[in-house]
């Protein structure tokens, strides 16, 4: 029988961030960040596979799932609501924990580590954006100038891409066929589906995300990532794709140098999409970690 999440809205803002836990009787707390674009119940498949000796907590990031905090695209100029976030919860939890996300809930993770390090006992990053500088700063020069999207497809895709369907059976057969999806496994793009739409005034299913909002998320990259780096004292493992766009040499040797205790490992045959993909190898390498 599949382990079941227990549900928590959890008051923010005069609105609630929508958390699920497993193990909650354990004080080994491991909370997990998802990517630009899904929410927490999309890493099912990954999260119940994570040793039981720890309480699982995930959540759906601002304008996001059924989170309800607010998310204007048109004033979202940094990550750092997505760190503010996460630590509100944290410190809600009252005690520090083991922090993991994947893509930009890895780089959430990594920002909370930067700004509260007395909230995080370890990092277990999952191909986790962070950019070399050179990289940032061109693609700031563009955003300047209003031309950022010509550099990110994702944000330009995002706008573009079918947001209606009929049924949950429609949703997946169109999901199915698209690059990002391909080595996704059935479950979890079932959960996606799942628990990433909803029925719209129309009975349409569209994108709990805002396509908008996704959008303006892929336009974002932040130097703060960079911040203090050499500050950073606790355990760090860094789950890769082989040849990672978002985490590429240039930032793993630079990690490498600033924080020497970090262990970064790849796992073969998959795309940025390694937790939905290869959900026993990379709970197997975060269970080794913990």
């Amino acid at each position: 029988m599949p382990l079941e999440f227990n549900k928590i809205a959890v008051p923010c803002e005069d609105s609630v961030i929508q958390t699920y836990h497993l193990n909650e009787k354990s004080d080994k707390k491991f909370y997990f960040s998802h990517a630009n674009g899904f929410n927490g119940l999309t890493y099912q498949s990954l999260l119940t596979k994570i040793s039981n000796e720890f309480s699982i907590s995930t959540y759906d990031m601002r304008g996001h799932g059924d989170t309800t905090l607010t998310a204007d695209p048109k004033k979202l100029t940094s990550w750092h609501c997505f760190r503010d976030d996460l630590i509100f919860l944290l410190e809600k939890s009252g005690s520090p924990a083991i922090l993991s996300g994947h893509s930009l809930g890895g780089t959430t993770s990594w920002l909370v580590a930067l700004s509260r390090p007395d909230l995080v006992k370890k990092l277990i990053l999952i191909d986790p954006v962070i950019l070399p500088l050179r990289y940032i700063f061109g693609y700031q020069f563009f955003n300047f100038f209003n031309l950022a999207h010509f550099l990110s497809p994702l944000a330009k895709n995002a706008l573009i891409r079918r947001n209606d369907w009929k049924t949950h059976e429609e949703a997946y057969d169109y999901f199915v066929e698209k690059k990002l999806f391909s080595k996704v496994s059935k479950e979890a793009l079932n959960d996606y589906v799942n628990y990433g739409l909803k029925f719209d005034k129309n009975k349409n299913l569209t994108l709990k995300c805002n396509p908008k909002w996704e959008s303006a998320c892929f336009q974002l990259n932040n130097r703060e990532v960079w911040n203090n780096v050499h500050n950073l004292k606790m355990p760090i493992k860094i789950i890769l794709t082989t040849n990672s766009v978002v985490c590429n040499q240039f930032s793993q040797k630079r990690i490498k140098r600033l924080v020497p205790q970090a262990n970064i490992i790849f796992v073969k045959d998959t795309t940025h999409m390694l937790p939905l993909e290869a959900a026993d190898e990379v709970s197997n390498e975060i269970n080794e970690f913990l």
